[in-house]
């Protein structure tokens, strides 16, 4: 069948990205298509970020401020008042859901969606290595040689695997070390007095280290980063709303942070705290780093970025607690330092780790190692095979600072050419070059409205 006889678009990842993507175009359908909504590892709409079982993973935000629709901000804590997770207790805005009652959600919103449209979803299960655009559609190539086709394709591929900590493809295969943390077997095979190092202590560090507590285990847990910082946490209850004054998009890093401390004086003099400040900069840091000139940008990765990230990715505060118990026992221990070897022995690995501030390196000898560095967001480095393929070809180029693809108007790929695409475009993680803050459920959430409503006028207007 050609490409101009079946109206379809294709939505390559079925994580939240690609859910919600599909979602809004579902529910825009102003006439029949179909919607290829292709996934490598179902199930279709948690993603690898909510299909988390533990009960001690949380969202970390609150309820209120979850909702898949922009137009709808209590779309979740209704479907939650209604029975929807078969838990009433959480049916609270200022609750932090367990992550799998809120895939489940991301779920049900796009099945309630597939149910009333006029379009008709398409569930496959594949991996695409590589698409060809060209007028007037694009053709997927999938991992067993199959193919689809459709008139335009949206990637939403979500977030990467974690770079390599060495920089220099070292570290070993073994099942001592944990490539990706999400991986269900990453903590296998591990004894429950073995010590566990984990490089980053960001919110996945976190997620590590809440997972072996659940599980009990009994040895000790050492986090080694580069700042050493942890992320701090939410409060219990919401806080305040806070109206930010003095920001404006041509701030350099250096007066964005003296004005944020300008902000947060303020706020507390009128008995608002420093987390409603942060959240009311968050909607402006798009525009804030895309008025930075590159030499900018670089100094906000080298110099601001942890102490940025600790402040906006916080935890929820039971998870904080936890955190905290740990740390106050001496289970778990955070480090300031570097990663400078990786060996591996008969019975264990061996870590060598330079202290921040310390000259010689001390060894740790573990029995896992997890890399918990977080996403690999260059895509000259990316491994992913339709990564590669998209940039190799030309039909995609990277984005600002290697970060990502690049893009035009609501995510239109951009090629090595300059042009933006007519059929190929992506929201979410690969557009972090262009809007740094471009990961999580308030950012995708819009850019997933405003691409089904781009493709729907283009493509499949009435």
């Amino acid at each position: 069948m050609g490409l101009t006889e079946t109206p379809r678009v294709a939505v390559v990842g079925a994580g939240f990205t690609g859910s919600l993507t599909a979602t809004h175009l579902l529910r825009n359908a102003a006439r029949p298509f179909d919607l290829l909504l292709l996934e490598r590892k179902p199930p279709f709409g948690p993603g690898t970020a909510f299909t988390t079982s533990l009960p001690c993973h949380l969202l970390n935000v609150p309820v209120i401020r979850m909702s898949a629709l922009p137009g709808e901000p209590d779309h979740l804590l209704r479907w939650l008042a209604n029975g929807g997770s078969g838990e009433p207790s959480l049916a609270s805005e200022s609750t932090f859901l367990p992550r799998r009652v809120y895939g489940t959600y991301v779920e049900h919103t796009l099945c309630a969606a597939a149910e009333s449209s006029r379009a008709r979803l398409v569930r496959l299960v594949g991996e695409a290595v590589s698409i060809e655009a060209a007028q007037p559609g694009a053709r997927i190539r999938l991992r067993d040689g199959s193919s689809l086709t459709a008139r335009c394709a949206v990637l939403a591929i979500g977030n990467p695997p974690p770079s390599d900590p060495l920089g220099d493809g070292s570290l070993p295969a073994s099942r001592r070390y944990a490539e990706d943390p999400w991986d269900p077997a990453a903590l296998e095979g591990l004894k429950p007095d073995d010590p566990v190092l984990i490089i980053g202590s960001n919110l996945t560090m976190v997620d590590i280290a809440l997972a072996l507590e659940h599980r009990r285990h009994r040895g000790p847990i050492v986090a080694v980063s580069t700042h050493g910082l942890l992320p701090l946490p939410h409060e219990e209850r919401l806080p305040a709303a806070w109206e930010s004054r003095a920001l404006a998009p041509a701030l350099s890093p250096r007066h964005l942070i003296r004005a944020m401390r300008e902000e947060v004086r303020a706020a507390a003099e009128a008995g608002v705290g420093w987390r409603s400040v942060v959240d009311s900069i968050r909607p402006k840091s798009g525009p804030i780093w895309a008025s930075w000139p590159e030499r900018e940008r670089r100094r906000f990765l080298r110099h601001a970025r942890p102490y940025w990230e600790v402040h906006r990715h916080r935890m929820a505060p039971e998870n904080a607690k936890t955190i905290a118990e740990l740390c106050g026992s001496g289970r778990l221990r955070i480090e300031a330092g570097r990663i400078v070897g990786v060996r591996e022995g008969r019975s264990s690995i061996e870590v060598s780790v330079v202290r921040r501030g310390a000259g010689a390196a001390r060894k740790f000898d573990v029995g896992l190692v997890v890399n918990c560095t977080g996403p690999e967001m260059d895509y000259r480095l990316s491994r992913d095979p339709l990564v590669r393929d998209l940039l190799e070809r030309g039909l995609a180029r990277p984005g600002p600072l290697g970060l990502g693809f690049d893009a035009g108007e609501r995510g239109a790929l951009i090629g090595a050419d300059g042009k933006p695409s007519t059929v190929l475009f992506t929201l979410g993680p690969p557009l972090k070059g262009l809007f740094w803050e471009t990961t999580a459920v308030p950012e995708i959430r819009e850019q997933a409205a405003a691409l089904a409503a781009l493709l729907g006028s283009r493509f499949f207007s009435p």
